[in-house]
């Protein structure tokens, strides 16, 4: 793996997250972030050689779509992705929201991929559902760090 395999995958497994959201629902979609980052902590790799990537979107829905109607939409994502061989993990609860992990088979193309919804708040008077994917950690060659 590279960094532009990571990235690409980590993109492609939030775009079909989103793609997967009734469009009527959807307001819009802001890209938060899409970069790499060291896996390590510095005392162990100064270089900062051992990279993950985190592709992050932001989607926000029609303001006829309530929190709870914010939930719905993260349950009907984490069913689909467990239906399609991916693992529940850790799920916690903050106020109204919730944030799930979801961790790739082991076997295939997706081993150690990892994606992250977390919904049910209201930000502006608008729901919000953050999407993200992470690679598994990967080292980089000298000089290909982005």
């Amino acid at each position: 793996m590279n960094v532009n395999d990571a990235s690409k995958t980590t993109a492609a497994h939030v775009d079909a997250l989103i793609e997967r959201i009734d469009p009527a629902l959807i307001e819009r979609i802001d890209k938060v972030t899409s970069e790499s980052s060291g896996c390590r902590g510095n005392d162990v790799d100064p270089e900062q050689r051992v990279q993950q990537w985190t592709n992050q979107r932001y989607v926000w829905f029609v303001g006829s779509v309530s929190p709870l109607g914010g939930l719905d939409v993260l349950d009907e994502l984490v069913a689909s992705q467990v239906a399609d061989g991916w693992t529940a993990g850790r799920e916690t609860t903050e106020g109204d929201g919730r944030r799930v992990q979801l961790f790739a088979s082991d076997a295939g193309n997706d081993a150690g991929y990892g994606v992250e919804l977390a919904g049910g708040g209201e930000n502006g008077g608008l729901t919000s559902l953050s999407i993200s994917a992470v690679s598994p950690c990967f080292e980089v060659a000298e000089g290909e760090r982005p």
